[in-house]
């Protein structure tokens, strides 16, 4: 069997922005940022006091509240975006066996972790549920999802910090790819901003101390910080001439894979494994700089990975790199951490459905070290027949993905 392709045809988005696709795309068109003070616990004694959280969601409207009861929020939220995903899939159905999930997410379910140790610590051992050992499981949101849909095909669960979901679609694409599956629904999520983690993020200091809804500032003279954010993004990934056949709408095609890691600094990036990500995944799709049209950045808005990032595309592209809209839509949302790559790769493949490049908001031009086209003055009409995602993670562990327009 040669090589398949692969297309995207569904998309789950719950991001700060709100629930659905256009709740996405139309606040990343309207300029809007889901940057806000911070909802459900005190953070009056942290320096970052704006974070960007999911809007309330009643899980009861989409999930049987005699089964989510014992989940946790993270395997609700991943069901959901699930059950979204296949409804704008067109509501496929697809071979149980060739069906399978691949989830990524940073952290798990950090929530129902800081109850447990709250119950252990104040009422002792006996109090602590039974069912608190499947609902805590880093993989129960993948598992969750596969009884949901009745898939049976292989099921796990990536953990590669901010690369998680984009690592997970990567590995997706690439089991469809060699005939090992015939869909796969993937993506990521983290539901994580409570106190206990704001309180470790605040303590490695990379979070903005900036008060207002513009503290998110990818690539910006200014920035100080990145946003530390929650959300979900799934994709139905299929094998591409089997979405054909059953008329589906098809996003985009994601056509190269890259992955690596730096193997030199556990929280530090570097070039050269960010490099050999890009490269990679530009030879997996079998183009080279000149065909790429866009490029949706990793673009965290600290002083260290925005720098190194323009660096990494400077030396991975060469001159091509500074005539390339490049475009970060933390600006918006934050750092989602472990489902930041999925939603990067769905923000992707919208763009390139609409034929339209979402802007990097509050970019204060000026810093010498990031003097590439980062698309501030608004979404920008563009013809894309290629782009470029990228994600890197702590731990050093990279994630490049190459999309490509379909015609239709």
């Amino acid at each position: 069997m040669g090589r398949r392709r692969v297309a995207v045809t569904g998309l789950g988005m719950i991001t700060p922005l709100g629930i659905g696709v256009d709740a996405l795309w139309n606040g990343l068109m309207e300029r809007r940022s889901a940057v806000r003070p911070a909802e459900g616990f005190d953070v009056d004694d942290m320096p970052a006091t704006r974070y960007a959280q999911l809007p309330a969601i009643d899980f009861d409207e989409y999930l049987d509240p005699r089964q989510s009861a014992l989940w946790s929020d993270a395997s609700k939220l991943g069901v959901t975006g699930a059950m979204l995903a296949v409804r704008d899939a067109g509501g496929a159905t697809f071979d149980p066996g060739r069906t399978g999930v691949i989830l990524g997410t940073g952290y798990g379910c950090v929530y129902e972790f800081e109850e447990l140790y709250r119950v252990y610590l104040e009422r002792g051992w006996k109090r602590v549920k039974p069912n608190t050992v499947p609902k805590l499981m880093p993989n129960a949101p993948a598992s969750q999802i596969g009884i949901h849909l009745g898939a049976r095909g292989i099921n796990f669960t990536v953990s590669t910090a901010c690369s998680s979901g984009a690592i997970a679609a990567g590995l997706a694409a690439q089991q469809i790819r060699t005939g090992l599956l015939d869909a796969c629904v993937t993506g990521g999520l983290d539901r994580i901003v409570n106190r206990s983690i704001a309180a470790c993020w605040n303590n490695l200091r990379v979070l903005s101390r900036r008060a207002d809804e513009t503290a998110s500032r990818p690539f910006s003279k200014d920035r100080d910080g990145l946003v530390f954010g929650e959300g979900c993004a799934i994709l139905v990934l299929e094998e591409f001439e089997a979405a054909k056949a059953r008329g589906a709408r098809i996003y985009a095609e994601l056509a190269g894979v890259g992955a690596s890691n730096d193997a030199t600094n556990i929280v530090g990036p570097s070039l050269e494994g960010e490099v050999a990500a890009i490269r990679e995944a530009l030879c997996d799709a079998g183009i080279g700089p000149k065909e790429v049209d866009y490029v949706n950045a990793h673009g965290t808005s600290t002083q260290v990975n925005d720098a190194n990032e323009s660096r990494t595309l400077e030396a991975a592209l060469g001159t091509r790199a500074k005539e390339i809209p490049v475009s970060s839509i933390k600006g918006a949302i934050g750092h989602t951490m472990g489902a930041s790559g999925a939603i990067e790769v769905a923000a992707t493949a919208l763009a390139i459905h609409h034929q339209r490049v979402p802007p990097t908001l509050h970019l204060t031009p000026g810093d010498p070290d990031c003097d590439l086209d980062y698309v501030a003055d608004g979404p920008r009409d563009q013809s894309i027949d290629w782009a470029l995602t990228e994600s890197f993670g702590f731990g050093g562990q990279n994630s490049a993905l190459v999309l490509r327009r379909v015609e239709s």
